[in-house]
């Protein structure tokens, strides 16, 4: 019930509409304070839909999804010819989900509170780094100053990245001081913080200790966060020196980052409602019926080699079967067979309308760590072939698991997982494998199919792996994947006089800072 409640409110602040950072018009029949926590379930599961249905088109480019044969040519997607409009309505829903949690943060600090204080800071960061990760240099600094800065300046991307880190710290700090606030806060206070935290809230717990314990699991999500975005500028060189003494802290705090089984999710009440169901099922779904893309975005055939190379059973968690074998396209290709002979999207993603909704998986924290551990930054703890080994379990289990988060009877995705990792297959099998790097990113990228397909294609930027095909579209800008986004078309409408100058097809020139 509880649930129910927190659902319909979100519903009214999502379907309702939020504020960009450059729109200044205030609404004089909304009320001028909302209470934090209502905005911090709205948040949350915004931040669950930017992940579920920004950048649909990109698990084309990763070589997990294809076009179907059924449906015409989408010529920018596949020719790479990428206009500034193509990403506008992900541009403004990132921003307004910030907003949310600006919102929060400036409320936080009227009112001294430091739980959300830290929420606005560390989720702030999480998603400002997606930008830069596609963008590079975005209004930061400025991005909320309605008052004095209505066309927002561009932040250096590298000085962002930075800044985010430093905020990053700070949420810690403010985590630690909530363990000392809930210590003597009213009961109705922790129940009420305890229920709208749909992250890693028990329900409407009143209980100090479970508070405490709840800030240490998202001291647990900065820190895997944080990672995150060192592990990104593994390639620059200059960040050496901050990286380590980044890690240092991290350690220091003696939290550790997010494990196996403690993956940060949302569900705040998905059910098969208007409005309320998951929002990546809702991609495929409606209440009623399935929606175009359920016919329209097919296995891609690249994928479907590679899980058949290794004979990785969860090709039939990503993909449904055709017979008894999968199929798919090579997108772009004039010749896609139509869907009566290729795979739809499988069950393993496509849970049913109230599955959770992953923010930051255990089974990429884990390919971070194994990555990590295996350049030398962490040198304590468990193993890069353990944490590796540990994140291709957890992928079994959460592919497995059904919309209940039950794995059904006769299915053993541990020895499923375990077979797979002592299979003494290049890339699969941590033994085998001759470049141990190599096989940690191939198999993340394996596992985010369909979850996280923003970090697969970071990580493609910046290493190369795995060797992904271009699209077999009969003619291309240029024969490469694209390794940026435009800026969106909004943008120089309302505040071109900013908005960096990049030069002609800078969709394969003009490269995010830590792509060196």
């Amino acid at each position: 019930m509880k649930k129910s409640i927190i659902l319909i409110f979100i519903a009214g602040l999502l379907f309702g509409g939020c504020k960009k950072y450059l729109d200044v018009n205030q609404n004089v029949n909304q009320p001028t304070t909302v209470t934090p926590s209502v905005v911090l379930s709205s948040a949350l599961a915004g931040s669950g839909a930017n992940l579920a249905q920004d950048y649909l088109n990109l698990p084309r480019w990763m070589g997990y999804w294809s076009r179907s044969g059924n449906y015409v040519p989408d010529v920018q997607t596949e020719t790479y010819n990428i206009p500034n409009n193509y990403t506008d309505p992900e541009w403004t829903r990132i921003y307004n989900t910030l907003n949310s949690y600006h919102y929060i943060g400036t409320i936080a600090a009227e009112q001294h509170l430091p739980f959300y204080a830290g929420v606005s800071k560390v989720m702030s960061a999480f998603h400002f780094s997606t930008l830069v990760d596609i963008y590079n240099n975005v209004p930061y600094s400025d991005a909320f100053n309605v008052a004095t800065a209505v066309q927002p300046k561009y932040d250096d991307a590298q000085t962002i990245y930075n800044q985010l880190v430093v905020q990053i710290d700070s949420a810690i700090h403010l985590f630690d001081a909530a363990k000392d606030y809930y210590s003597t806060a009213a009961s109705v206070t922790l129940t009420t913080d305890d229920q709208y935290d749909i992250l890693f809230g028990s329900g409407g717990s009143s209980d100090p200790g479970v508070a405490s314990a709840r800030m240490d699991k998202w001291v647990q999500f900065a820190n895997t966060l944080k990672l995150k975005l060192l592990i990104h500028q593994s390639q620059v060189s200059a960040q050496a020196q901050f990286i380590k003494s980044e890690i240092d802290s991290i350690n220091a705090n003696g939290r550790g980052f997010i494990g196996a089984g403690a993956s940060a999710l949302v569900n705040p009440g998905y059910q098969n409602s208007t409005n309320k169901i998951n929002p990546f099922y809702a991609n495929f779904n409606t209440v009623t019926a399935a929606t175009t893309n359920v016919s329209y975005f097919r296995a891609n055939q690249y994928a479907i080699d590679f899980y058949n190379s290794t004979n990785d059973p969860r090709i039939g968690a990503f993909y449904a079967p055709v017979g008894t074998s999968y199929a798919g396209n090579f997108d772009g290709d004039p010749a896609s067979v139509s869907n009566a002979n290729t795979s739809a999207i499988g069950s393993g993603l496509l849970k049913g309308p109230s599955q959770n909704e992953l923010i930051l998986s255990d089974f990429e924290s884990l390919f971070l760590q194994a990555e990590a551990v295996q350049r030398g930054w962490i040198t304590t703890g468990p193993t890069a072939q353990s944490l590796f080994e540990s994140a291709i379990t957890q992928s079994f289990i959460y592919l497995y698991q059904d919309g209940t988060n039950t794995v059904p009877a006769g299915l053993d995705p541990v020895g499923d997982a375990t077979a797979l990792y002592t299979s003494g297959l290049n890339d699969a099998d941590w033994n085998a494998s001759t470049n141990k790097l190599e096989a940690i990113i191939t198999q993340k990228w394996a596992a985010l199919n369909g979850i996280n397909w923003v970090e697969a294609w970071t990580d493609f930027r910046r290493l190369g792996i795995p060797n992904l095909p271009i699209s077999a579209a009969p003619t291309h800008v240029e024969p490469q994947i694209p390794i940026r986004y435009l800026y969106p078309q909004t943008e120089y409408n309302t505040n071109g006089s900013n908005v960096p100058a990049l030069g002609t097809n800078a969709q394969f020139t003009s490269k995010i800072f830590w792509n060196q």
